[in-house]
């Protein structure tokens, strides 16, 4: 847990007065930083939010699994890797569920939600309530390459490059994009 960053990101928010000093103080209080599961014992929800390693997530999802209550939300933050591999070696795979956030996670609102055939629709649910609550916009996917957002972000980016091989300019292509309604053209 890096609570350094997630300190200012607090303060950031009392600065711009989306947040009082005392919510945010409540909120730094609840903080808790733990160097292995033990205490894990009996939370509702984990975010697994490590680098895109299908052994690494393996083995902490396995690790979690076993300490972690059996209603407990067992969520990875991958955008692109299978959760079926991810909870390949585990026997809760009735709760392993994506939750991509994006970056800056603080400021972007989508919440993708990737759900498995095997994930239990209550899962779902627990999660599309998490986003709801914490102001995001759950928006539930299948498991697939890239999921929904990468998958279309994909082809959008090769077809910029594709213009720009064939003599568009960039600044054109990022002006009309932005006109378009995207925040920002590919090569902003």
């Amino acid at each position: 847990m890096n609570v350094p960053v997630l300190t200012a990101n607090v303060q950031g928010l009392v600065s711009r007065g989306k947040l009082t000093r005392d919510k945010a103080e409540k909120a730094l209080s609840m903080l808790k930083g733990v160097t292995d599961y033990s205490e894990f014992n009996d939370v509702d929800m984990v975010i697994e939010a490590v680098i895109e390693n299908v052994p690494l997530k393996q083995k902490i999802f396995s690790e979690i699994e076993k300490i972690c209550p059996p209603h407990c939300l067992l969520a990875t933050n991958t955008s692109t890797i299978d959760l079926n591999l991810v909870g390949e070696k585990t026997n809760a795979k009735d709760r392993i569920i994506g939750a991509h956030f994006f970056s800056p996670a603080h400021v972007m609102p989508l919440l993708e939600i990737v759900r498995t055939d095997k994930t239990s629709a209550q899962v779902i649910l627990d999660l599309m309530t998490v986003g709801k609550t914490i102001k995001k916009v759950p928006v539930v996917v299948g498991n697939c390459t890239g999921f929904a957002v990468n998958r279309t972000f994909f082809p959008y980016s090769q077809s910029a490059h594709l213009l720009i091989n064939l003599g568009v300019d960039v600044f054109r292509i990022d002006r009309v994009i932005s006109s378009f309604g995207f925040p920002v053209g590919p090569f902003m």
